[in-house]
């Protein structure tokens, strides 16, 4: 054993902070609340006397359904954390795969219900400022402002996929461009340590920078397309 690897019995010593379990429990049970929400959201609109008719009620529909993929995966309690963390991730009980499923998830959810807001502004621009009928928007415009979010979703984390850049970052949740837990200090990126099963510095490997490229996108895009929407819809209604 190297001078600056762990031992086993150490990692063991490290514990499950009690902080991060209760921080754990509670956004679990909190993105469980928000499935519910959306789920009764989902139902109102198809109740209501226009139901999925209208563009409106479909983006609404949309929005409602990228939160629930985006809270179901997080509502896990950790339950897909790989076990290899359960020495310091409480109720890490799951592998890779379950890992790489749940950040998929999750990023999907995220980056489609994001741009799902900027789709429900530009939606509200193009009646509010340039009065376009629901016929022109239906036929012309929703055709992007559903594409647009369903396809960067999925292209962006099925390419994150690929790069293995879902890990365990040591919070429960996959979303970590590169795994590097407490026992892989001391070894090798490729480097599996004995009563382990994922390597060591998995996702090195890949374009890290895409990873980072990725998220700064998406929260360029989305707060500016929904401030000159807001700003040129408010310019509209108040002349």
């Amino acid at each position: 054993m190297e001078a600056n690897q762990i031992p086993l019995d150490e990692l063991v010593a490290i514990g499950i902070d009690v902080q991060r379990k209760a921080t754990t429990i509670i956004a679990s049970s909190l993105a469980i609340v928000s499935l519910i929400s959306s789920s009764a959201l989902i139902w109102m609109i198809k109740r209501s006397r226009a139901s999925f008719t209208t563009t409106y009620n479909r983006i609404l529909l949309a929005m409602a359904i990228s939160d629930i993929i985006f809270s179901f995966s997080v509502s896990h309690f950790n339950f897909t954390t790989p076990i290899d963390d359960n020495y310091f991730v409480w109720n890490a009980s799951g592998n890779q795969l379950t890992c790489s499923i749940q950040g998929f998830a999750s990023g999907v959810g995220a980056a489609s219900g994001l741009l799902y807001s900027c789709s429900l502004n530009l939606y509200s621009l193009a009646v509010v400022k340039y009065q376009k009928p629901d016929r022109y928007i239906r036929s012309k415009l929703e055709p992007f402002l559903h594409g647009v979010p369903i396809a960067y979703a999925f292209i962006i984390n099925i390419a994150i996929v690929a790069k293995q850049h879902f890990n365990d970052g040591g919070r429960g949740n996959c979303g970590a461009p590169i795994y590097k837990p407490p026992h892989c200090i001391g070894y090798e990126d490729g480097q599996t340590r004995e009563g382990f099963d994922i390597p060591c510095g998995r996702g090195h490997d890949g374009v890290t920078i895409f990873f980072y490229l990725a998220g700064a996108i998406t929260a360029f895009i989305v707060p500016l397309t929904i401030g000159i929407s807001l700003g040129m819809i408010y310019r509209s209604v108040s002349k």
